[in-house]
């Protein structure tokens, strides 16, 4: 499924080779967006695409917004990452190596006040639905596509390539025999 078909998504940035002396292989060019779409912290589905292609859907409410939610596939060749973040960040690093743009696109969830229940009491907050809004996202492009997104592992069912499997144990070896 290409991009253009997606009525919803805003870009909110490109993948970039990182060429600084952070040791994360990627950084993220963002666009000339507002600061507060950048940093909201309201549920979002996120769309990572190859040249126009869409590879991944994610949902993140993570705090921070947008920003906070890439910057773990930015630096996930680095630290302890899960295999996921390494796994994307090794595609998005391929892809770059050869010359392709993996753009960034999000879809924002309205925010809703809800009673949500602590241990001993309820409590009217805002609440953002992005879980089942990331999982209508992935079913309907399921429903385009016959498939699910190339990079959508779990959701696929499917195991990570082997390099990247043995790629990733590396890093947790090294970082293990550091700390």
């Amino acid at each position: 499924m290409e991009i253009q078909n997606i009525t919803t998504a805003i870009k909110v940035g490109e993948f970039i080779l990182n060429t600084g002396a952070s040791k994360a292989r990627l950084r993220v060019q963002y666009e000339n967006l507002p600061k507060q779409v950048l940093t909201d912290n309201a549920g979002r589905v996120y769309i990572l695409c190859v040249d126009g292609e869409v590879m991944k859907i994610g949902g993140s409410v993570s705090k921070g917004g947008i920003k906070t939610t890439m910057s773990f596939y930015a630096s996930a060749n680095t630290g302890r990452p899960s295999i996921r973040s390494f796994g994307i960040n090794q595609l998005i690093w391929e892809r770059l190596c050869e010359g392709k743009q993996v753009s960034i696109y999000m879809i924002t969830s309205e925010q809703v006040v809800a009673p949500v229940k602590g241990l001993f009491a309820s409590e009217d907050i805002n609440i953002s639905a992005f879980k089942e809004m990331e999982e209508k996202c992935v079913s309907d492009f399921v429903s385009v596509e016959g498939k699910f997104p190339q990079w959508n592992y779990q959701e696929a069912g499917k195991a990570w390539e082997q390099y990247i499997q043995e790629e990733h144990a590396a890093i947790l070896t090294k970082t293990a025999q550091k700390g």
